[in-house]
């Protein structure tokens, strides 16, 4: 017999001795636990018994007291204690049958000791006539005698409850005690057994490893060999090197990390993979098992398991959990070793640990987004300015043209009004046009200055105002609008949100009027105690909103849409635009109410 076979024949004894071993330690836990379960429950079941008979003694007293108090009460209070008699009643009764029968519902199986059960006997008389005498007393029938009959057998009732508590304890601590010595035998017992295992099996056992091993280490010729291919390996992975370098990895940082048979059973692991991936004393089995548990599709495991067996290298990044549930990122070159015959001799795993670099960049990537969210932020607020900015602008240039010009212009008018002789015809006609001329003039700054910014605004509040702009586009224009305030909303919203909603509707309103060629236009107020719902709808020819959205046609400042979007932003409210080719438009604004 050569030395394989003996190796075999060893190795295969030694299956046998540790199967053995294993398995009189498996059988010596199950009967451990079996044993242990049963005096557990055993246990639970006397807990519950010692519970319920204390309960018992404190429902005789309940009884005893409720049966009291019901004699001497009257009216609400004497029907109330009726109600918790009867229910005492019915609770003492069904844990006296439970404590004697057992009840399952209650997890008690019923008391079997003898002696219990000649206290229960014993005691048996007091409880029939206590439950005689609260029948009695809850039928109103001869109250006087069925009290005297509660109190006079509730001492003596309480008096062997106390015993039965004591003997039932007594015996749950007597299982106890028997628990602990069989916990002591079965420790014994395995001790023994791990002793004899020791002594017989494991021991022999190390020996023969040892044994082993000196063969082992005699045959340095496969050590070298193993050598050199480590060596072509590494030539091969130059490629490899270069990428590293680029990513800015240390060449150093290049490790073999482990080896596999051709079909990847894992035959090696270095210390610095085992330390990464926290494996712990168990470790996976085979390579490719380990990459499907890791998340990765079959198909792409078999496509990676299909070009090793074809001689050919595979690399890549590999997002992989270690056992502390954290992540690493590994970039990866599997690498098949060929025999002088070329045939597949092992798989070779040289890895780079990339996981702060990937770290690193996620970190980026999160610091560029933050940048990105502050510029919107900033954005956003210098959007806002601009937009207090113009509405200031506007109600100062309104406040002029009213007070200032507009004044003016009706001091000229009361002037021209006051000419009453005139000498010619023609100076008469003159006149005539001149007053109509400044009346058109006021009616046009007046016009002017409500576009600019209502004073009915900040005096009447937004209904109002709608309702005017509605009146005042329907005459400038030849298309009507209508105002309709569904809900009639008459509350007062603050300054800003009311100028950029009187905003929103002037330049959607406008828009329309320039482009919808529509028949009719509406503007539609709506509440809840949530929300206000304003909407401007037209039967106008409609447009394609998506593809002029992908084209950019609404990212321009200046664009009607692009105002109203960033005003429905400004007020935290919600756009929605609903149009198509010859359906018309519909805009939709939703706004948070927060009353002023």
């Amino acid at each position: 017999m050569d030395t394989g076979e003996q190796g075999i024949k060893r190795f295969s004894n030694l299956r046998w001795r540790y199967l053995f071993a294993l398995s009189a330690i498996a059988l010596t836990i199950l009967i451990s636990q079996g044993i242990l379960q049963y005096y557990i429950s055993q246990q639970e079941s006397d807990s519950r018994e010692v519970n319920l008979s204390g309960r018992q003694r404190m429902l005789s007293q309940k009884i005893a007291k409720t049966a009291l108090l019901f004699s001497n009460a009257k009216g609400p209070e004497r029907d109330q204690y009726r109600k918790d008699l009867t229910k005492s009643l019915q609770e003492w009764t069904i844990a006296h049958e439970a404590l004697l029968s057992g009840n399952q519902e209650l997890g008690v199986k019923g008391v079997t000791d003898k002696d219990v059960l000649m206290l229960f006997n014993q005691i048996e008389p007091n409880f029939e006539a206590m439950v005689s005498g609260v029948s009695s007393l809850l039928t109103d029938d001869l109250e006087d005698d069925a009290l005297e009959s509660i109190l006079a057998n509730e001492g003596a009732f309480l008096e062997v409850m106390d015993q039965i508590v004591d003997q039932i304890d007594r015996l749950a601590q007597a299982k106890v005690s028997r628990l602990r010595k069989a916990e002591l035998v079965l420790l014994g017992l395995a001790l023994f057994l791990i002793f004899l295992e020791l002594r017989f099996i494991f021991w022999p056992s190390a020996q023969l490893i040892k044994s082993n091993f000196k063969e082992l280490a005699e045959k340095e010729s496969n050590s070298r060999k193993m050598t050199l291919e480590i060596s072509a390996l590494y030539e091969s992975l130059e490629k490899s090197y270069l990428e590293l370098a680029e990513a800015e990895v240390e060449v150093e940082d290049l490790t073999l990390y482990a080896q596999c048979s051709p079909t990847g059973d894992f035959t090696y692991f270095s210390e610095k993979f085992s330390e990464i991936m926290t494996f712990g004393d168990v470790k996976p089995l085979n390579l490719f098992t380990w990459l499907e548990n890791q998340g990765y599709n079959s198909k792409f495991v078999q496509k990676i398991k299909d070009l090793l067996h074809e001689g050919e290298s595979w690399e890549g990044d590999l997002k992989l959990v270690n056992e502390e549930g954290d992540f690493v990122w590994l970039q990866l070159h599997l690498v098949p070793v060929l025999d002088k015959e070329s045939q597949i001799e092992s798989l070779m795993l040289i890895s780079v640990d990339e996981t702060e670099v990937k770290e690193a960049q996620a970190r980026s990537q999160e610091i560029h987004k933050e940048k990105l969210d502050k510029r919107l932020k900033e954005q956003q607020y210098r959007s806002a300015l601009i937009l207090e900015g113009q509405e200031e602008e506007r109600r100062r240039i309104s406040r002029d043209l009213h007070d200032g010009i507009g004044q003016y212009l009706s001091a000229l008018k009361f002037s021209l009004d006051g000419i009453n002789e005139v000498k010619t015809f023609q100076e008469e006609k003159r006149l005539e046009v001149s007053k109509k001329l400044i009346a058109d003039v006021i009616k046009e700054v007046r016009r002017i200055s409500f576009h600019l910014t209502p004073v009915a605004l900040s005096d009447y509040g937004l209904a109002a105002v709608l309702n005017k702009f509605a009146d005042e586009m329907s005459k400038i224009s030849k298309i009507p609008v209508v105002f309709e305030n569904r809900t009639g909303f008459l509350s007062r919203l603050e300054v800003k949100t009311e100028n950029n909603i009187y905003r929103i509707v002037q330049e959607a309103v406008n828009n329309a009027i320039k482009y919808s060629e529509a028949s009719q236009i509406k503007i539609r107020l709506a509440h809840n105690t949530k929300f206000l719902n304003l909407e401007i709808i037209d039967d106008g020819k409609g447009f394609d909103y998506g593809k002029l959205t992908q084209e950019g046609h609404f990212k321009a400042s200046g664009h009607g849409i692009f105002n109203i979007k960033e005003r429905v932003n400004f007020i935290n409210g919600q756009f929605l635009l609903e149009t198509a080719p010859g359906k018309g438009t519909k805009i939709q604004i939703d706004l948070p109410l927060e009353y002023k």
